[in-house]
């Protein structure tokens, strides 16, 4: 069995596109879209519509539950104005029909290949939608969020940041994000968990897509706030991107950054730093997500070179 999952898309149609141009190539049996379907985007009806189309299934993310009305006490609240208006522009180009669907989405889906062997989905983690399983949670934190939970694999976004953790027998796995990335490569990601005599094995996918398009479109379409949903785009980082990249690497089996090691005195070698020297990552000079090809990162062999920062806008 095997099972493609995209999360938070956020009205993002040029990379949802591309994503599920991707699985078609891969050919899964199952995808899932794991919520934030439409909200900051420019084309939330057309990512919708697409999804709708080409999902088995699709569950329910925080920002769905925004536009359907529900504002979990979260940060879509009436006394923030451009986020105000960002609802009622996105919720005025869905219409009724749309809303209601989105209101309707379950909290999650599993898929069963074998008893005891589930993959459960779910967008945030098992409980809620809004608290994000941050790489850097203590064990003890994150095992709260599992207890009870009759699965051996949790696939999840929300944290816009690709990394897989052990958490004793049960492996989980942001795939987040395949329309707002910010591990520091605008290129979206996506998940897909295989079935195999060992168990689940996941592989984040990353593809390629007009970023350009998708900017402009935030621009030509007037969209509430479209400067700073912009400004996140491009971005493709978070504020504490160290403390994630270290805890995402340790996850995944790398070694943490080490000390600078400098050439000795007289030595003709160019000094290349560490990644602790690198300065902040200059927007423009981040990879660009429509001029390399995609490539598969199967993390679960080889783990993600994640270089990435968050506040949790999911």
């Amino acid at each position: 069995m095997r099972v493609a999952i995209l999360a938070d898309i956020h009205g993002n149609l040029p990379a949802c596109e591309a994503v599920l141009e991707d699985i078609a190539r891969v050919a899964p049996d199952y995808i899932v879209a794991a919520g934030d379907l439409a909200l900051r985007g420019a084309h939330p009806r057309e990512t919708v519509e697409l999804l709708f189309d080409r999902c088995h299934a699709l569950i329910m993310g925080n920002t769905d539950c925004y536009l359907a009305g529900n504002y979990l006490g979260g940060a879509y609240r009436e006394r923030d104005h451009w986020k105000t208006e960002l609802l009622q522009w996105s919720r005025d180009q869905l219409g009724e029909a749309w809303l209601k669907r989105l209101g309707s989405m379950p909290f999650s889906t599993r898929y069963s290949p074998r008893r005891g062997q589930d993959l459960f989905v779910c967008h945030a983690n098992p409980r809620n939608l809004e608290d994000s399983l941050d790489p850097t949670l203590d064990e003890n934190t994150v095992r709260r969020y599992f207890q009870n939970l009759d699965a051996a694999a949790v696939a999840f976004g929300h944290l816009h940041f690709p990394y897989r953790r052990r958490v004793g027998r049960l492996l989980i796995a942001d795939v987040a994000s395949a329309g707002i990335p910010r591990d520091g490569d605008l290129r979206p990601a996506y998940g897909v968990f295989t079935f195999t005599p060992r168990g689940w094995r996941v592989q984040i996918r990353r593809v390629r897509y007009p970023v350009r398009k998708a900017t402009q479109a935030l621009t030509a379409r007037r969209v509430p706030g479209g400067p700073l949903l912009i400004h996140k785009l491009v971005e493709a980082r978070y504020r504490h991107h160290k403390a994630l990249m270290e805890a995402a690497r340790r996850h995944s089996g790398l070694p943490p950054p080490g000390p600078v090691l400098r050439p000795p005195p007289g030595s003709n070698l160019p000094h290349r730093p560490t990644p602790i020297e690198l300065p902040a990552v200059d927007p423009a000079a981040l990879r660009s997500a429509d001029s390399e090809e995609g490539a598969p990162l199967p993390i679960d062999e080889e783990p993600l070179p994640l270089a990435v920062a968050q506040d949790l806008d999911g």
